[in-house]
């Protein structure tokens, strides 16, 4: 009786001491939970919430602000970290893909709830990288508006167009949303993970944290001013571009406002280099069928495809029909792709064709970037746009120009027949509504009938 009074005394005994420590090491926890949360908040080497820069910039766009300085953003990095932080109250109806082709495609024009991830010279890969970020975050959008450039089929210059792109991300998306082979292989988070608990990084974030307080100067780790701002005010005057909070882009006044021999003459600038269009004999067999796999792809996720072509300046295609040689595969690419769509059920918009669209030269920035009243032209926002609609500037051209054959059947080239509108007809043209030429059809068939 007594060796068991004794023994479980000794187990009373042990258990209170260790409860004693146990308490007492509670009163120490909150201390390296907070260097954890402080030090995963604050994240001066951007190991968890992404670069400093980056990252102030997403979280201006996620707040609504339009912000400064497009010209000096990481895009990528941008895009990678709104996805990132995006609330899914805020998860858009509508996102567009695409280069800097699309990116003054605005929400005032597509309508709805909407952001443009499009990004400067854009290939293949960013497109589809893109995409990946909104899919791998659960965070997909009901509509997709794919800018299809004629360079993302070309294999000669995918290497150089892609560089930018985040390869591994790329392999990732491979594998794990289309399935196929690629080299990627999970990383390895222990090490990134183990910062967290590390006193040295804790004492760097707190440095830094204290300095911004101090200072009020939003710098990176470096020291180096972050240049980002939100605006306020007119934008008209501005000698930078600012990048909207739905993803557009407005350019600095003088680019806005250069004079027509300033367009003409970066138009003949840009048609002896043709970004990333040199060596496109034809389209590639590679980038054609993985081309082919992410639109299946993204509709069998139940999402809206829609493609824009946005044209290229007149100028352009006359300088591209006159030195076809190795440009063939540019003249390839609008055909497929509209052969394509209808395959699959996809509405397209837009013509790589100025004359097919009915754009004017006064519409174009310079010779491959389209001033946003030329896409108001082409497409009707994205609720008529799922259903095939098409814009009312585009039935009354087709209605008047539809029985010329260039203008019917215009691919890429151009030629003397080439159907370009009068200022005068584009005048009137452009501001007739729809409500308008129902009224029109609707008087012209009771004059018919009287």
């Amino acid at each position: 009786m007594n060796k068991l009074k004794h023994a479980l005394r000794f187990c009373l005994v042990r258990f209170l001491t260790l409860l004693e420590i146990a308490l007492k090491a509670c009163l120490f926890l909150p201390i390296p939970l907070f260097m954890v949360w402080f030090s995963y908040k604050v994240d001066i080497s951007g190991l968890f919430q992404g670069e400093l820069a980056p990252r102030e910039v997403a979280n201006m766009l996620l707040a609504g602000d339009t912000v400064s300085n497009y010209e000096q953003m990481d895009e990528r990095q941008i895009l990678e970290l709104y996805v990132q932080n995006l609330p899914e109250a805020q998860v858009p109806d509508t996102v567009a893909l695409g280069s800097s082709r699309v990116m003054q495609l605005s929400g005032a024009i597509v309508g709805g709830s909407y952001y443009n991830a499009g990004m400067s010279g854009a290939g293949a890969m960013d497109v589809m990288n893109a995409w990946y970020l909104f899919e791998r975050a659960g965070k997909l959008p009901k509509n997709l508006i794919l800018c299809v450039d004629p360079w993302m089929f070309n294999g000669v210059s995918a290497s150089d167009l892609n560089k930018k792109a985040d390869p591994e991300l790329f392999a990732e998306f491979l594998e794990k949303a289309l399935g196929l082979a690629s080299d990627y292989e999970e990383p390895d988070q222990l090490e990134i993970w183990k910062a967290l608990v590390d006193p040295a990084y804790f004492q760097g974030n707190v440095k830094y944290y204290l300095k911004q307080r101090q200072t009020g100067q939003h710098e990176t780790e470096d020291g180096e001013t972050i240049p980002f701002k939100a605006m306020t005010g007119s934008l008209e005057s501005l000698d930078f571009s600012v990048k909207f909070a739905d993803g557009s882009i407005y350019y600095p006044v003088t680019f806005r406002n250069w004079a027509y021999e300033e367009v003409m003459a970066e138009a003949l600038a840009q048609a002896g280099t043709i970004s990333a269009m040199h060596g496109f004999d034809t389209m590639d067999p590679y980038w054609t069928d993985l081309f082919d796999r992410f639109v299946r792809h993204v509709q069998a996720k139940g999402v809206n495809v829609v493609f824009l072509l946005t044209p290229y300046h007149p100028f352009i295609c006359l300088h591209v029909y006159n030195n076809p040689q190795g440009l063939t595969g540019f003249f390839e690419v609008e055909p497929w792709l509209r052969e394509y769509a209808a395959g699959r059920g996809i509405p397209l918009y837009g013509s790589y064709h100025a004359g097919r669209a009915g754009v004017l030269e006064p519409l174009f920035f310079d010779g491959i970037h389209c001033r946003p009243q030329a896409l108001e032209l082409m497409f009707p926002g994205i609720q008529a746009a799922v259903k095939g609609e098409r814009t009312a500037y585009e039935t009354l051209y087709l209605q008047e120009y539809g029985d010329v054959a260039n203008t019917k059947n215009a691919l890429i080239g151009y030629d003397p027949d080439c159907v370009v509108p009068n200022e005068e007809w584009y005048k009137y043209a452009s501001t007739v509504t729809w409500a308008q030429l129902n009224a029109r059809a609707a008087g012209a068939a009771d004059a018919a009938g009287a």
